[in-house]
């Protein structure tokens, strides 16, 4: 029977990344492997960066999995062949047990081997949880992401790369001592360690007792949280007028979208930018205005012309985003000496929540 393995958590824990390696690691043992992507709007970088390491995904847009239970019960569906099926539900998501989990189990969506809800969590994001640090985000932002680890049976801090002995034992212990009932993983997806680790306890685990946590959530707070949130996807057609680094436009984007939101005194939940010439493809992402802007996939070439794909989540009005979004990349195609066509945006605020079922 096809197991179907959510995993969720905060906005930039690294849960795409996590995924595509845990789809690495399945596959190497001789299991088929297909991803569910989601958004609350279309171009999505996440997919493109999946369908760019040659794995099987869909996506689902529009709605997150809770509030389109049927949509996500399509997606699964055209990968009903599929030994596994990886799910990535929207990063600003909570009440995953009661409205994907539970129905899954009850067979809303066919029959699954439906397996513990992983939840990644991010250092820094963590730090600024434990401290109640509101500078970043406020107290209904850090309910959300509360309420996300307290009904995770595994509970994954991603990025221990970045992270020094004494720091990572202070925030497992803190995860430890806070989220008794979930088992804390260690995991780099970036660098593919503790990946393996990690899926071996999901699958050894006891599938009828996971997924069963019952959780109380207020979701006036939760909806309020969500809309703090200025969420923005955009894409644009890149020309040169010679030709120009693709790295060099990438990071000059990410830093000029991150300062401008700084600016607006808001922080940043992610973003992501993706930019495919049809010969390659660069990746770039940040997770915070006090963070560094990073390449994940370099494209080391000079380009003519490509595709450009923005996601931005920002404690920021939608509309300052969307204005920010259009100075910055056609100042930074003046400088660079490149234009920019057809250049498509969507800023908004999530609507208030309103799952399919709560179980």
């Amino acid at each position: 029977m096809t197991k179907l393995m959510v995993i969720g958590g905060f906005l930039g824990a690294g849960k795409t990344t996590a995924m595509i390696e845990a789809a690495k690691t399945l596959k190497k043992i001789g299991n088929t492997v297909g991803l569910i992507t989601n958004d609350q709007t279309d171009y999505l970088v996440d997919t493109q960066y999946v369908e760019y390491h040659d794995l099987e995904v869909t996506e689902l847009t529009g709605s997150c999995f809770c509030c389109n239970y049927p949509g996500f019960a399509e997606r699964v569906n055209t990968m009903r062949q599929e030994d596994f099926i990886l799910a990535e539900p929207v990063g600003s998501c909570i009440d995953l047990v009661s409205t994907i989990m539970k129905p899954s189990k009850e067979g809303k969506a066919g029959e699954l081997d439906v397996l513990p809800l992983s939840v990644l969590v991010e250092p820094g994001r963590l730090k600024d949880f434990m401290e109640d640090n509101t500078n970043a985000f406020s107290e209904g932002v850090y309910y959300i992401m509360d309420k996300q680890m307290e009904e995770a049976d595994f509970i994954v801090l991603n990025k221990v790369d970045t992270l020094d002995t004494g720091e990572k034992e202070k925030l497992v212990s803190f995860l430890n001592e806070k989220y008794p009932a979930g088992s804390v993983m260690e995991i780099s997806a970036k660098e593919g360690k503790g990946v393996e680790t990690w899926l071996l306890a999901v699958l050894s685990a006891d599938i009828a007792a996971s997924n069963a946590k019952k959780m109380e959530v207020v979701y006036e707070t939760y909806g309020n949280a969500e809309a703090e949130m200025g969420w923005l996807n955009a894409k644009a057609e890149i020309n040169a007028r010679d030709t120009v680094n693709g790295d060099a436009l990438m990071s000059a984007l990410g830093e000029a979208l991150k300062e401008a939101v700084a600016e607006e005194g808001g922080e940043i939940g992610h973003l992501k930018l993706y930019l495919d010439t049809g010969k390659g493809a660069s990746k770039l992402s940040c997770v915070g205005v006090r963070r560094q802007v990073e390449l994940d996939h370099t494209l080391g070439q000079e380009v003519k012309k490509g595709h450009m794909t923005i996601n931005l989540r920002a404690a920021v009005d939608p509309a300052l985003l969307e204005k920010h979004t259009n100075e910055k990349i056609e100042a930074l195609g003046a400088s660079l000496g490149f234009n920019v066509e057809n250049l498509v945006i969507e800023a908004f605020r999530p609507g208030f929540p309103n799952p399919t079922y709560r179980m």
